[in-house]
C-alpha cells in the first residue's frame, strides 16, 4: 500500500516505521517488528495478549514482535509509534528472534533507563523528519543504541517461559483474520470462519480467545468499528448508512457498542472529530501496515531532549 507519508515507510535506507498520530481505535493485530509506543500527550488504553494497560502522558510501552496488541481511546491524545523490523534487528544482533524485551515504564520509579529510550526516539524522530544530508547514517546510529538498550537493560532472562506464538499459529490467525476482513460487512458467524479453517466452532472459540485474547465476536466488532470510524471521518454517509456498510444488524446494535466504546454517540463523535485526526486503521491482515494521518506538531517532543540535557 501507499502511505502518505515518506517517514512512515520502511526501507534499506531508513528501517524503521515511524510517526506520531491520534488514535481512536486500532483492532487487535500483530507484525514482525517491534514496537514502541509512547504517549505524548493524553491517556490510551493498550491491550497486549489477555493483558491490558492504561497508558498516561510520557508512559512508554514495547510490544514485542507478533505479540497480538489492539489500542483504543475515548479521549484526544496523541503517540508517537516507532517500529523496528526484526529482520534489520537481526543483522546486528543475530539472537534477536529468540529474545523478549519488557519495556513497561508505567510499572516503575527509577526512570533512568526509560529515558534514555525516550530520548533515542525523540532524536529518531527528529532526524527522520529534518532529512539533513546522510541523515540515514544517523538513523542507523540511533537505531543501533535503542537496540543496545535494549539488550543490556530490557531484556527478559526467562523468556523460554513467556508464551510465544508458534509460525504455523500465525499462519492460521492470517488466514482466519482475512477472512474476517473480507467478510466483515456480511452477517458473518463463528460457524462459518471455523467451516474455512476445518475446524469445530466451539475449538475455534477456545482458540480465537486463546491466540486474540478476546473473543470472536469482540473481534468482529472491533473490526466493524474500525472501519465505522473512518467512514463517520471521511465520508459524509448517514449513520443508519454506515451501520450497514459496517455489517452491523442494526442501528440500535451499532448505537449501543459505540457508546460502550467511546462513550458518545456515533453523531456526537463525528461532530466533535471533525478537527481532530483520524485514527490509523489497519489496511488489512494482522500482519499488514496502516493509513496514517500524522500529526506534524513537534513540540511534544522537545521536553524529552531538554530532559536529557539536564541529566
Amino acid at each position: 500500500m501507499n502511505y502518505p507519508y515518506e517517514s512512515v515507510v520502511v526501507n534499506e535506507e531508513v528501517p524503521v516505521f515511524l510517526l506520531m498520530t491520534t488514535v481512536k481505535y486500532v483492532a487487535m493485530h500483530w507484525h514482525d517488528r517491534i514496537e514502541f509506543l509512547l504517549v505524548l500527550k493524553g491517556k490510551v488504553r493498550v491491550y497486549v495478549g489477555r493483558e491490558d494497560y492504561i497508558l498516561h502522558e510520557n508512559d512508554l510501552l514495547l510490544i514485542n514482535s507478533n505479540e497480538i496488541h489492539g489500542v483504543e481511546s475515548d479521549e484526544d491524545n496523541t503517540i508517537l509509534i516507532v517500529q523496528i523490523p526484526i529482520s534489520f534487528m537481526k543483522k546486528c544482533y543475530k539472537k534477536i528472534e529468540q529474545e523478549r524485551f519488557k519495556c513497561q515504564s508505567f510499572l516503575h520509579e527509577n526512570q533512568q533507563q526509560f529515558d534514555e529510550i525516550r530520548t533515542l526516539l525523540t532524536q529518531l524522530c527528529l532526524t527522520v523528519k529534518e532529512k539533513k544530508e546522510s541523515y540515514d547514517l544517523k538513523v542507523h546510529s540511533f537505531l543501533l543504541d535503542i537496540i543496545y538498550h535494549l539488550v543490556t537493560n530490557f531484556k527478559v532472562k526467562n523468556h523460554h517461559e513467556l508464551k510465544q506464538t508458534s509460525k504455523k499459529n500465525i499462519e492460521r490467525m492470517n488466514r482466519i483474520t482475512d477472512y474476517i476482513e473480507k467478510n466483515y460487512t456480511h452477517p458473518l458467524t463463528l460457524d462459518e470462519v471455523a467451516e474455512t479453517e476445518q475446524l469445530t466452532p466451539p475449538y475455534l472459540s477456545r482458540y480465537f480467545q486463546q491466540h486474540m485474547g478476546q473473543t470472536f465476536l469482540k473481534y468482529l466488532n472491533g473490526i466493524r468499528l474500525e472501519h465505522a470510524l473512518h467512514y463517520l471521518l471521511e465520508t459524509d454517509l448517514p449513520i443508519i448508512q454506515i451501520a450497514m456498510e459496517c455489517g452491523f444488524t442494526n442501528l440500535n446494535t451499532f448505537h449501543k457498542l459505540f457508546k460502550d466504546t467511546f462513550h458518545t454517540t456515533p453523531y456526537q463523535y463525528r461532530k466533535n472529530q471533525t478537527k481532530s485526526f483520524p485514527t490509523p486503521r489497519r489496511n488489512r491482515e494482522g500482519t499488514e501496515g496502516y493509513e496514517f494521518v500524522e500529526e506534524s506538531d513537534l513540540r511534544y517532543l522537545y521536553k524529552y531532549l531538554e530532559k536529557d540535557k539536564n541529566r
